[in-house]
């Protein structure tokens, strides 16, 4: 293979160079003292320090974060990350403060240490954030005119600007607009009319149309436009045709800067509008069709009835009971009926009995019976043929003589199951949000015990099926962990794995948190809550302590495991759900049978594949490298490093016993980081007393020397005093041997003499 040429060495070094300085993403290099060794061109800009002044400076003269308060600590943690990404905030040279992400690269170069961070100016992404907030907030819910006007006022305060107008085309050449909303410092202004000719709202509304973005001297380019400095435009499309029919315009009197990102905020309120003056257009065609209706019905009936039936939209004459007259082929289809059925169905009977359903309907036929024309309610109904569900948006007027309603509607059952099916994500995302919070270290099993391995080797084979799982053992063991190791490696993994803890909450809202329940189901229940069966659907369930589970829901839970079916409180809608079971218990179940406290065939249909977790004394082999895993764990957050961790400490945690297992002992080397004054970890009184029986048959304290020998020789027994080697004392003992023999020396141990 050719060797590189100098010259081409040196142009893959200039351009390497090239490269660096004219990246647009910020680039520093600095050292493990803090010190800005380099930056780019993108880092002077976004600073307003010149390279020689950051190159003179620390990172905590531009970073204020508490991230970097301790530069050694934030080193650290670098170093064994070697690389992260966190969200802080800059200092630039003017004093004011902004926002930044940044990514420390950890990198060490001919003996020294580096970290090459990139920096992104985040403050123009949350200010837009935080303006699409406070318009959507205060446009929600809103419709027509109303939207519109909302929509101008609130664009104009956002961003600090001094007139925005919505307009929509008046011809099919786009030649002239007329507002539908004009606001003009905080107030709204009588709508006009007006020829798009000479001002710069013609380069939006041709052909395709176009973004428009003049920051300043406006009036310059466009006489028209006196008064006004600065412009921002984007069209309003139509969802139906695609075509511009019109757009949304924001100006001002000073110069206007695009760090609002106007652009992007406009063209989602841009694709609103449009949907909304479509809405309008349809509504408004939807009158006249009414009106041009009620004509033919005076000239003629039959006329009329053809229209009647052959309308693409649900017609419906009612009585003010509910009770039905007529219905299009509409309506028919949309309701499962037949023609023959019509005069015996009665409309309030096809609603759900469900509190949010009755009440709709109820409240819509109080208006109805008022004499008050109802718009866009939404109702929700049970198809007459196969009882499914379906949601229609329903318009009813009135007659004048009082004695019927005439109703339009249209099916809207696929937006709805649509937005259900949004609200269960948001629901299921703000369940995972709130898991994120707890720290897991579910992904580092840590152990050697060969008892313990045998556990692992049972999670794997029922990992792949998707067979009920029961873990069993004492508090503290670390079931939990085993249940997220079996959702972890089975085909579940990419969905949900959602826990409840059955002991840690009332009776009373167990219920509610398994299955859910809807708005005004009991007291206090002012929202719809999805309930965790529902979230976990197509992934696994951990119920925690199932012991504590109250027996009245034990029955509701071995239907869940038998059928996949359940009903939120408040809802007789049966629900299924494909969920994978995995319960954990530190109660003797069988017991509990044997006290009606618990119910037997639950308990069958929960023990199809136990677990058993053992008790951190049946793997004592593993303390060693728990005690280094906790002391990892904890070091970073004090601002500490161990480096060792004497054998005596080691000793004195094997003789005990630990009734409080792993979580015991977790707790207690967080202890002894804190008692520790250096970086060794310190033998003190942190180390739980050995209790052993003495010569009266009452428990007594010993001295832990004493413990300790007895327990090296009755090691060496079992081994027949053999020292090192695979089967030797001093591999049973997690120890050296060279450390062992030092140690049987010391305390007057040999073999001869213990005969």
């Amino acid at each position: 293979m050719a060797k590189t040429s100098t010259k081409e060495f040196e142009k893959d070094l200039n351009l390497s160079h090239f490269t660096f300085e004219n990246l647009h993403e910020a680039v520093f290099w600095v050292n493990a003292e803090g010190n800005i060794i380099y930056a780019n061109d993108a880092a002077s800009r976004m600073s307003g320090y010149s390279k020689q002044e950051l190159t003179a400076m620390q990172v905590k003269d531009i970073n204020p974060s508490e991230i970097v308060a301790d530069f050694g600590v934030f080193w650290k943690q670098l170093k064994a990350k070697e690389h992260f990404t966190f969200d802080a905030k800059h200092k630039h040279k003017t004093g004011y403060v902004y926002d930044v992400e940044i990514t420390g690269n950890f990198i060490a170069y001919n003996g020294e240490e580096f970290t090459c961070s990139i920096v992104r100016d985040t403050s123009r992404r949350k200010r837009e954030e935080e303006l699409l907030r406070t318009i959507s907030e205060a446009t929600s819910g809103l419709v027509g005119q109303d939207f519109f006007e909302a929509l101008t006022r609130y664009v104009t305060l956002s961003l600090g600007i001094k007139t925005c107008i919505i307009t929509e085309c008046t011809d099919v050449d786009k030649t002239r607009v007329r507002t539908l909303s004009y606001s003009k410092n905080d107030k709204l202004e009588e709508n006009i009319e007006y020829d798009v000719e000479g001002t710069p709202c013609k380069l939006v509304m041709e052909g395709k149309g176009t973004d428009l973005f003049i920051p300043a001297d406006l009036d310059k380019t466009y006489p028209l436009e006196a008064g006004y400095d600065s412009y921002v435009a984007v069209p309003i499309y139509s969802p139906s045709t695609g075509d511009v029919i019109g757009h949304i315009a924001a100006l001002d009197d000073g110069p206007m800067r695009n760090e609002m990102n106007q652009t992007s905020i406009l063209k989602i309120f841009a694709a609103r509008a449009g949907a909304e003056i479509d809405r309008l257009k349809a509504e408004e065609k939807l009158k006249i069709a009414n009106s041009e209706l009620e004509k033919l019905l005076a000239e003629s009936e039959e006329r009329f009835k053809d229209l009647f039936e052959e309308a693409p939209i649900a017609y419906v004459h009612e009585g003010l009971d509910s009770k039905f007259i007529k219905a299009n082929r509409a309506a028919l289809r949309i309701l499962g009926l037949r023609p023959n059925e019509v005069p015996y169905i009665y409309g309030k009977t096809m609603a759900p009995d469900t509190p949010d359903a009755q009440r709709r309907m109820k409240e819509a036929f109080e208006s109805v019976g008022r004499g008050t024309d109802t718009s866009g309610v939404i109702l929700e109904l049970r198809r007459k043929d196969n009882g499914k569900p379906i949601w229609i948006q329903w318009w009813s007027n009135p007659d004048v003589g009082g004695q019927f309603t005439r109703t339009m509607f249209i099916d809207i059952t696929d937006k709805v199951l649509m937005e259900q099916e949004q609200a269960r994500l948001e629901a299921q995302n703000k369940y995972l949000q709130e898991e994120i919070k707890y720290s897991h270290n579910f992904e580092e099993i840590v152990s050697r015990s060969k008892n313990f391995h045998k556990i692992l080797q049972q999670i794997e084979q029922v990992a792949s099926t998707d067979a009920t799982v029961l873990i069993t053992g004492e508090s503290g063991t670390g079931k939990e962990l085993l249940a997220r190791a079996i959702h972890n490696i089975s085909n579940r993994n990419k969905r949900p794995l959602i826990k409840i803890n059955c002991a840690n909450l009332p009776a009373n809202l167990i219920e509610s948190e398994l299955f859910g329940h809807e708005r005004g189901a009991f007291t206090g229940a002012m929202e719809r809550k999805i309930g965790r069966f529902e979230l976990a659907d197509g992934g696994t369930i951990f119920l925690d302590e199932i012991g504590e589970l109250p027996v009245e829901l034990q029955a509701k839970l071995l239907r869940v495991l038998q059928e996949g079916e359940f009903e939120r409180l408040g809802n007789p809608k049966t629900m299924k759900v494909n969920v994978r079971v995995i319960a954990a218990t530190n109660r003797n179940l069988e017991e509990a049978i044997a006290k009606k406290e618990f119910r037997e065939d639950l308990f069958y249909r929960l023990n199809v594949f136990p677990v058993i977790s053992p008790p951190l004394r049946d793997r004592k082999e593993d303390i060693p490298l728990l005690v280094k895993h906790f002391v990892k764990k904890y070091e970073g957050k004090m601002g500490k490093e161990i480096t060792d961790i004497p054998d005596k400490v080691i000793d004195a945690l094997m003789l005990y016993n630990w009734p409080g297992n792993i979580r015991e002992l977790e707790n207690l080397v967080e202890r002894a980081l804190i008692l520790s004054p250096g970086n060794t970890l310190a033998y003190g009184n942190w180390i739980p007393a050995v209790k052993t029986t003495g010569s009266t048959g009452k428990p007594a304290v010993q001295k832990l020397d004493e413990v300790e020998k007895q327990h090296i020789i009755s090691v060496l027994e079992k081994t027949n005093w053999k020292v090192s080697g695979e089967k030797g004392a001093a591999k049973i003992l997690g120890i050296n041997p060279t450390t062992l023999e030092a140690r049987m020396k010391k305390m007057g141990i040999e073999r001869n003499k213990q005969k």
